[in-house]
């Protein structure tokens, strides 16, 4: 899992990837959970931040830059199919709204009423930080104090 917080058009995520092996063990890698592409004939940035099954939130990604960011077209089947094990949310930041979507890849906007939100399991203690007015990538450093999925280092993405 993962915590990402979203607060005044900046993105922080932490960079913890935990891979469980059907033969036993843990372990824990860095991965990248913030992406910016182009698309709409290159027209129109998306950031997307990823939470939870890393492979399967790829796909996501790879899927939305396919589709135009719009989200539009059916979900990829592996995604519509897929036993769900290793779920999966993003935030995906499209013409300057705020998106959530999981493996329905059905993009639903965010209505923030504080102006920031947070996703991952480490969501809760981001939330506690941001409204006693953490920054985005403070919440994420607290949810890390307690969250043994958030790890740093911590990453930051302004949306333009």
């Amino acid at each position: 899992m993962t915590t990402i917080a979203f607060r005044a058009k900046i993105f922080a995520a932490d960079s913890c990837q935990t891979v469980s092996s059907d033969a036993g063990g843990t372990s824990v890698e860095q991965c990248e959970k913030l992406f910016r592409f182009r698309t709409g004939g290159k027209r129109r940035e998306v950031v997307v931040a990823t939470a939870g099954g890393s492979e399967l939130g790829m796909v996501f990604v790879d899927w939305l830059k396919r589709t135009g960011g719009a989200g539009a077209g059916d979900p990829p089947v592996i995604l519509r199919d897929a036993h769900l094990e290793e779920d999966f949310t993003v935030l995906v930041w499209d013409r300057g709204r705020l998106y959530t979507a999981n493996h329905l890849c059905r993009l639903i906007e965010v209505v923030m009423p504080y102006g920031f939100t947070a996703i991952g399991c480490g969501r809760k203690a981001a939330l506690g930080a941001l409204m006693m007015g953490a920054s985005a990538h403070r919440a994420v450093q607290v949810a890390a104090a307690f969250d043994p999925y958030t790890r740093a280092p911590i990453r930051t993405m302004r949306v333009r």
